[in-house]
């Protein structure tokens, strides 16, 4: 059983102008005569899956049996075609095509007039089995009604992955650290918060001194990761999840990747080449003198993820 718990499904106009025309002003940059104008009308195409058809080839190439679908909120300050419910009501609508395959997750930015009553509302709907939040877009972890968000969480026994460590271009890095959990796990011991890509690429060791301050915290290991990492890095890596599993059980890591399913985001057999590598975790963890266990990686790579849903969806979850 392999479930990918970080990846991203988009339509047009699920990310703002504001992104488009920041990373069209940075490529142009790097070619001497090319302009933004050149290039900014051709960067969405490259991102979109509408039906998430190629999500599920990608998944079946690389024998992923679920996925979990994130959508972003970037909030007020940043400006999307589409509204949060149309991209929340995207993620449903691929769940719906491809049963068993895809879990469609909710995303919201805790200052939206609402946002607590709107997360319980998706919940109660038995069609939103977790939430993304995304604090870079300008909120921190434990603003009051952030925590009023985790109290709804809490209620549905529901898993909050949140990103922590480096954003996407544009965003500012300060919101995510790992410092700003403390508050919000300390406060909320059972909440089922999934820090999304373990603080990476610098704070996986902050990540797990958050995870350790928790009951129910676990570590998300997308990005900590890439297709074209050598060996010394995933050696490095095997040793840093061998430490975890040592502090905090193997239980608490879960698999994920952070695959984009459009044409042009991700590399030919990205989602393959990842699996690849986490499969020989244990191989490379004795090159690193430490031990992973295969039974360690079962419960990483798909038994953890299922778990994090069985108590809220226990039809997604075989139960």
């Amino acid at each position: 059983m392999i479930f990918d718990f970080h990846t991203h499904l988009l339509d047009g106009g699920h990310w703002p102008t504001e992104w488009f025309d920041y990373v069209a002003r940075e490529w142009a940059a790097k070619e001497p005569g090319r302009t933004p104008e050149q290039i900014r009308g051709k960067i969405e195409a490259g991102l979109l899956d509408p039906d998430g058809s190629r999500m599920i080839s990608d998944m079946d190439a690389a024998g992923v049996d679920m996925a979990v679908i994130l959508p972003i909120d970037w909030g007020p300050d940043f400006h999307s075609a589409k509204s949060i419910d149309e991209v929340v009501d995207h993620a449903i609508a691929c769940q719906r095509r491809y049963p068993g395959r895809l879990v469609a997750f909710g995303g919201i930015d805790p200052r939206r007039p609402g946002a607590a009553q709107k997360v319980d509302a998706w919940f109660s709907s038995k069609e939103v089995h977790g939430l993304k939040l995304y604090p870079n877009c300008g909120w921190m972890p434990d603003a009051p009604e952030a925590m009023a968000v985790y109290e709804v969480c809490l209620a549905h026994d529901a898993p909050i992955l949140f990103h922590t460590g480096h954003p996407l271009p544009l965003l500012d890095e300060s919101w995510s650290r790992l410092d700003n959990f403390l508050p919000v796990v300390e406060a909320f011991p059972k909440l089922k918060a999934v820090l999304g890509h373990a603080g990476a690429p610098c704070e996986f060791e902050n990540a797990l001194r958050v995870a350790q301050r928790s009951e129910a915290a676990t570590l998300e290991l997308s990005v900590c990761l890439w297709d074209d990492h050598n060996e010394e890095a995933e050696i490095a890596l095997a040793k840093r999840v061998a430490k975890a599993i040592e502090v905090i059980g193997a239980e608490r890591i879960l698999f994920g990747t952070d695959h984009v399913s459009g044409k042009r985001v991700r590399g030919p057999g990205f989602l393959k080449t990842l699996v690849d590598k986490f499969h020989r975790m244990p191989e490379m963890a004795r090159a690193g003198g430490v031990s992973i266990s295969d039974e360690d990686m079962v419960k990483i790579m798909g038994l953890n993820g299922l778990k994090q849903l069985k108590h809220f969806a226990p039809a997604l979850a075989g139960a």
